[in-house]
């Protein structure tokens, strides 16, 4: 007979981080202790290093892990749409190897999906660089934010829909409709976007949970172009998932042109991005957004401008955006 569907599917893409892998597990293990609603995925890319005897030995200790070790290293954005497809829960959460989720975050989480209330759930975190510390038990307040629309979601989280650890997905709905193939979004660097767009194409209900119930290493990401990834691949799964003349759509791209971009482009020139690969990033932003005012307005100034007055320009961005979020983002809508 076929196991039980299970609530949720708590997916871990890995590849050669044992000891990150090994810290996210230690402080998973007791949140997954006789938890029978969540299935534990571990896709293994082939890792060179001690990664299966690290799934072997918390196998050993009683946890229960569904494990796929590939025979080769099939890529990041292959292997994570291996992950989904794997996945069997209701819900499906991709999770990275070098984040970790709070002791108590996991119960948190589950209170909201067996609700069966909200399809897209996100989740919020705090950044750590070297030792993980937990968070104050007393800022788990269970805090949450409603959104009655799915464009009211994008324009909060916006680049946020790019970090897959941030977001819990109802995988039932995406499936009950026909939808593009997400392998065609391979080598992307941005894949599970395609089957998060999707889910936002279907005005999905959204709830974005505001306590740090996950721990994000800073500075552990890179080896791409920035404005390849969030300013080219990113746009092109706009319009192939949702379109650009959508409501969310446009305000994806709205922010993304006067927010994020103007952003990364001055963390490149500050030489804050030494992860990154180096890009002409003019001529390929220009390309792709120079008839659109908002680069002109948003984005030029940050290219052009000396150094110091281009970081006083992003500032003044910053603030501009935060009016813009209090009176309801017509600005990016």
């Amino acid at each position: 007979m076929q196991a039980e569907k299970p609530l949720l599917t708590l997916a871990i893409p890995t590849y050669n981080r044992s000891g990150f892998l090994t810290q996210l597990l230690e402080v998973l293990s007791p949140q997954l202790a006789k938890e029978t609603r969540v299935e534990l995925l571990i896709s293994d890319n082939s890792s060179p290093d001690d990664t299966p005897a690290v799934v072997q030995s918390f196998r050993d200790k009683g946890l229960s892990i569904t494990y796929k070790r590939n025979e080769t290293n099939i890529g990041a954005d292959a292997n994570f749409l291996q992950c989904y497809e794997m996945a069997r829960g209701e819900y499906v959460w991709i999770v990275g190897d070098d984040d970790v989720i709070v002791p108590g975050g996991m119960s948190q989480i589950l209170r909201v999906l067996e609700k069966r209330e909200y399809d897209l759930v996100g989740v919020s975190g705090y950044g750590f660089r070297d030792a993980y510390v937990p968070p104050d038990p007393s800022r788990l307040k269970e805090k949450v934010a409603i959104f009655p629309k799915a464009t009211d979601y994008a324009l909060r989280v916006y680049t946020g829909l790019a970090f897959i650890t941030g977001n819990i997905l109802r995988k039932d709905k995406i499936e009950s409709k026909p939808h593009l193939n997400f392998g065609d979004f391979v080598e992307t660097n941005l894949i599970h976007l395609s089957w998060t767009y999707t889910l936002l194409s279907m005005e999905p209900k959204c709830i974005l949970l505001r306590d740090p119930l996950i721990a994000i290493r800073n500075e552990n990401t890179g080896g791409y172009g920035t404005c390849k990834v969030f300013g080219k691949n990113i746009r092109f799964m706009i319009q192939e998932v949702l379109g650009e003349e959508s409501p969310v759509g446009r305000a994806l791209l709205n922010r993304n042109l006067q927010s994020f971009l103007p952003w990364a482009t001055v963390q490149d020139r500050s030489g804050k991005s030494i992860r990154n690969l180096p890009e002409d990033t003019e001529t390929i932003l220009r390309g792709l957004y120079g008839k659109s005012l908002r680069y002109w307005v948003f984005l030029w100034p940050a290219l052009k401008l000396p150094l110091s007055l281009a970081k006083v320009w992003v500032f003044l961005i910053k603030v501009t955006g935060r009016v813009d979020r209090v009176i309801g983002y017509p600005l990016a809508r």
